[in-house]
C-alpha cells in the first residue's frame, strides 16, 4: 500500500514537472516571436537612421559649398568637410557596434590619412562651441557637432561678408 501511495505520488510529481515544462516550452515560443519581432523593428530603425544620417550628410555638404570664402584656415575647413563626410559611418558604427564617434573617427583617419587627428582635436579646442559636443564622444553629440561645425563655418561667412 505504501508503495503504491509513493507511486502515486511520484507519478504526480512527474505529471506537474510535464505541465511546467509546456508551460515553460509556450512562454519561450512566444518570447523568441517577440525577440524576432523586435529584430526586425530593430533592423527597420537603423536603416532610417542610416538614411537621415545620409540625407544630413548631403544637407551640411551643400550647405559647406555654398561658402564662397570662408574665415576659416583650409585645415578647418578640411576637418568640418570630413566630419560631415563621416557621419553616416559614424553613425552605423554606433549603431550597429556601438563604437564611439572619436574611435571611429581615428580607424578611419588612420586608414585613409586624409587628415591628423591631432589636427582635428586642436579644432575642437580651439572653439568652444564645439568642445563639449567632442568630448561627449556619442552619437548625438557627433551630429550636433557636425551641425555646430557647419554654422561656425557659415557665420565666419557671414562676418566676412558683413565686414
Amino acid at each position: 500500500m505504501v508503495w503504491m501511495l509513493l507511486i502515486g505520488v511520484l507519478v504526480l510529481v512527474l505529471l506537474y514537472i510535464l505541465w511546467q515544462m509546456e508551460l515553460i516550452g509556450k512562454t519561450n515560443k512566444s518570447l523568441q516571436i517577440k525577440l524576432q519581432q523586435r529584430e526586425q523593428e530593430l533592423l527597420r530603425m537603423q536603416q532610417a537612421v542610416f538614411q537621415l544620417a545620409e540625407q544630413q550628410k548631403m544637407l551640411l555638404e551643400q550647405r559647406l559649398g555654398k561658402l564662397a570664402e570662408p574665415r576659416l584656415n583650409k585645415q578647418e575647413m578640411a576637418a568640418i568637410q570630413l566630419l560631415c563626410q563621416l557621419l553616416p559611418l559614424v553613425t552605423r558604427e554606433s549603431c550597429s557596434k556601438a563604437v564611439p564617434a572619436q574611435q571611429t573617427i581615428k580607424l578611419y583617419l588612420r586608414q585613409h590619412k586624409t587628415l591628423e587627428f591631432g589636427q582635428l582635436e586642436l579644432m575642437m579646442v580651439k572653439h568652444s562651441r564645439l568642445t563639449i559636443l567632442w568630448q561627449n564622444n556619442s552619437l548625438i553629440s557627433y551630429l550636433q557637432l557636425c551641425t555646430v561645425a557647419v554654422a561656425l563655418a557659415e557665420e565666419t561667412q557671414a562676418q566676412l561678408n558683413s565686414a
